[in-house]
């Protein structure tokens, strides 16, 4: 089998075949990593395609001195930074849905007929919701370190690897990530007693 090193210097020279191949082998994860980080399928799918996009536009440049996959990797959160940092410079546009929260959604929807799941459901999507924020609060550096261990299911050491940290480096973000989600989720709970 080539290695993504091998396709990445054949898209380098032209052949779009071999970057196909590459991006065909890692489109997967990397849709996935944005998902995690921005809750949302269509958001997720274009920072992907922009991601390989941005790959194939700097092919001539790339270099195979590391792994293709970091190389990737940094793309990837590079763009991910810079959406972050476009949403945050522009004031929040808040729908009359989100307004409503999730009691006044969930009446609205049965008034118009769309209610799809009882209550039991609606009580489990919000406490998808409550996670997600309590993910999405974390530092940047945590929740990438979360998010590539947790949803990705990667090692510590593969995770070291892709981000160029110590191990323990890596190990000491994620417990800091666990202890600010458990103390996040449970300081809701028992304010809401």
């Amino acid at each position: 089998m080539v290695s993504d090193e091998e396709l990445m210097t054949g898209a380098a020279a032209g052949d779009a075949d071999a970057f196909a191949e590459v991006a065909q082998r890692h489109r997967g994860w990397l849709r996935r990593f944005f998902y995690h980080l921005m809750w949302d399928r269509e958001d997720a799918e274009d920072a992907c395609q922009e991601t390989l996009v941005r790959v194939w536009l700097a092919r001539e440049r790339y270099r195979p001195t590391a792994r293709f996959k970091t190389f990737l990797f940094t793309v990837a959160r590079n763009l991910w930074l810079h959406r972050v940092e476009k949403r945050t410079n522009r004031p929040p546009v808040v729908s009359l849905h989100d307004q409503l929260g999730p009691r006044g959604r969930l009446v609205l929807e049965e008034l118009r007929g769309e209610a799809r799941t009882p209550e039991a459901e609606f009580i489990a999507g919000y406490e998808r919701f409550r996670i997600r924020s309590a993910i999405d609060a974390l530092p940047e550096a945590q929740r990438i370190v979360f998010v590539l261990s947790h949803f990705e299911q990667m090692k510590y050491v593969e995770i070291a690897e892709l981000l160029d940290l110590p191990e323990g480096t890596v190990k000491s973000r994620m417990w800091h990530a666990y202890r600010t989600l458990r103390h996040t989720l449970t300081s809701e709970e028992e304010a809401a007693r």
